[in-house]
């Protein structure tokens, strides 16, 4: 019998950030952005704990240019990797997830012009993007 020992996380952070942009457009245009890069990126690379990228693959340089954003590291790829939901709502951006490594999309928000707000759903649950609704 083998026992693993290891750290580990439940991966239960509950976070809820929303970007808060001008326009619907520029919501838009960030939607737009994190789903180009979620699609292109799912094909590149793997989630890998044990070796997390220090530098680009080359594909990944490639998308990153076609997309015109460059404000990543190589370890933040992996980020659209990980399990959350997206959504618009007007001229919001909605991103929940279970992560605490969000530093990807927050660039994303912000370099589209959004003003963002952060929390987790476990302590404010009946915010009008918590869970407790």
């Amino acid at each position: 019998m083998k026992i693993w020992n290891g750290y580990g996380s439940e991966h239960s952070m509950n976070l809820v950030m929303v970007g808060q942009f001008k326009s619907i457009e520029s919501a838009e245009k960030a939607k737009e952005l994190i789903d180009n890069l979620k699609d292109g990126l799912s094909d590149i690379i793997d989630v890998d704990i044990e070796n997390p990228y220090t530098r680009y693959p080359e594909e990944a340089k490639e998308l990153l240019r076609a997309l015109n954003f460059v404000e990543l590291r190589p370890s933040e790829l992996e980020q659209f990797l990980y399990d959350n939901s997206v959504e618009i709502e007007g001229d919001k951006i909605i991103f929940k997830t279970e992560e605490s490594d969000v530093s990807a999309f927050l660039k994303i928000l912000v370099h589209k012009g959004a003003k963002v707000q952060v929390y987790t759903a476990h302590e404010y649950p009946y915010e009008e993007y918590g869970r407790g609704k």
